[in-house]
Order: structure tokens, then C-alpha cells, then sequence
């Protein structure tokens, strides 16, 4: 389904950004723990709203203009952050191909965000822990060749972030290998 530029069917997407040829070799969507962790001030407000609302029934206050209230105070700081943050977890996921990574990030009905980066141009790879390895996710960093300036691609709530950094290496790997095999016609 397609809603302004969120588009939920990610086969659609990954159709979009696959040449002939070219096999997917990795997909991996972030951990739902970045869910959790993205809507922790939300669920306190959440939390703080529904107090005074009871405490505010108990004082007597008018129940209908104090759910009114607080249900409109929630809509405005809490339902748009928790639909993000949603949005992020649920439909942003990295592709890796033969050919190419390729990074989705739809942050919100109105916004996404696509990055392919061919494996000509990646120059390592590498993986971080987060919150101490306690949890079965971490950081993957796809560092770019000097000559694209050096930056890197930090993706965190990556699940099984080391099978996925070594797969990207191997990709990586095997991609430069075939790419500068000498040529045995002469």
C-alpha cells in the first residue's frame, strides 16, 4: 500500500532498486527493542496524562472536558511521535544485493529516504555493540571509500549485527574480486 510516500510492500521497493541479475543476498528490518526504546518519553507522558486524569476524576473535576483534554494533550505530543517511531521500526530495513546496499528509511507518511550504495564504493565495514551485548542487536558501520569523503552509514538496532557486518563483507569481498580479476583473454 501506497500512503503519501510511505510505501508498506517492500517487495515494490526492493523490485524498484534490483537490475537484472542482481540477487538479493541479506534483508534485515531493525530490532523491535528500537520501537520500544524510540517511544519510552511517550509512554511517560502517556503514563502522566492518564494520572491526572484520574486524579482530576477523583477531585471531581468533569470527566468530559478532562478526557477531552487530555486526550487532545495526547494526540499532539504523543500519537505523532509513536506513529515515527512505528513507521521506523516497522518499514525501514537494509537490502543487500550482489551488486549494492541499499538503506530504506521512511521516517513518515510524508517522508522517505533511499540510499543505494554501489560496493564499488564501500571501504569496510564494521559492528558495535549496544547496551552492553545484553540484547541480540548493535551498530553496523558502512564506512565510504576516502574519495566519497570518507563518511560512514550508521544503522543501530541492527539485529545479529555481526553476521550481518561479516555478510556485508563477504559481499563486499567477493564483489572486488570479480570486479578486478585480470583479464585471461591475452
Amino acid at each position: 500500500m501506497h500512503i503519501f510516500a510511505l510505501e508498506t510492500d517492500t517487495e515494490k521497493l526492493k523490485r524498484n532498486f534490483l537490475s537484472e541479475g542482481e540477487q538479493e543476498v541479506l534483508m534485515t528490518y531493525y530490532h523491535g527493542l528500537s520501537f520500544f526504546f524510540a517511544s519510552l518519553r511517550e509512554m511517560t507522558i502517556t503514563i502522566i496524562l492518564v494520572a491526572i486524569g484520574i486524579g482530576a476524576a477523583v477531585w471531581g473535576a468533569p470527566l468530559g472536558w478532562t478526557v477531552g483534554i487530555l486526550f487532545l494533550l495526547w494526540f499532539v505530543f504523543v500519537f505523532f511521535n509513536l506513529l515515527k517511531a512505528y513507521i521506523d521500526w516497522a518499514y525501514d530495513f537494509i537490502l543487500v544485493t550482489t551488486d549494492k546496499i541499499i538503506f530504506v528509511d521512511q521516517t513518515s507518511i510524508f517522508r522517505q529516504e533511499i540510499k543505494p550504495l554501489n560496493l564499488e564504493n564501500v571501504g569496510g565495514v564494521s559492528v558495535q555493540t549496544q547496551y552492553w551485548n545484553i540484547f541480540p542487536f548493535g551498530i553496523v558501520s558502512v564506512h565510504l571509500k576516502e574519495g566519497l569523503g570518507g563518511d560512514r552509514i550508521i544503522k543501530k538496532y541492527v539485529p545479529r549485527a555481526q553476521e550481518v557486518a561479516a555478510k556485508i563483507s563477504e559481499v563486499v569481498t567477493k564483489y572486488q574480486r570479480y570486479d578486478h580479476q585480470p583479464d585471461d583473454r591475452g
